[in-house]
């Protein structure tokens, strides 16, 4: 139930003016229902590797991610920007996880904190990301 209260406010910061407050670190993106047709607005952090290319990471429990098809176009809320983006989920390649879940780990202790990975001198440790890799879902945004 928190989490949905979160999520809202998360939604709405994310198109008002105040985006700047969290568009570095968590975008929205707007996942079509396969089986419903409703569309579900979804808060993420994510990273951008290079300019144009993003990528997130979700636990694999949560059932959001199967509705996006391969290489399906979405509309997403990012940097206050209601946009375009090619989104493509990366289901089996643990190698795949284990490097996102690192680099979002290593960008920022929240995603390492929720992903249930410690840190051990500011870094996270790579036996946790490794425990934890096969439970992610890695998910590729290019816009």
């Amino acid at each position: 139930m928190i989490w949905k209260a979160i999520n809202a406010v998360v939604k709405t910061i994310s198109g008002s003016p105040f985006h700047k407050i969290i568009s570095n670190n968590i975008l929205v993106l707007n996942i079509l229902g396969t089986k419903t047709g409703k569309t579900y607005a979804i808060p993420v952090s994510y990273l951008e590797t290079e300019p144009g290319m993003l990528f997130c990471i979700t636990d694999r429990s949560n059932v959001w991610w199967r509705n996006i098809g391969h290489n399906q176009i979405i509309k997403m809320r990012y940097k206050g920007n209601l946009v375009d983006a090619r989104i493509d989920v990366n289901s089996k390649d643990l190698v795949v996880a284990i490097d996102h879940l690192s680099q979002l780990c290593n960008h920022s202790r929240v995603d390492g904190f929720f992903a249930g990975v410690g840190y051990v001198e500011g870094k996270p440790i790579k036996l946790d990301i490794e425990r934890v890799a096969p439970n992610m879902i890695p998910i590729s945004i290019q816009i």
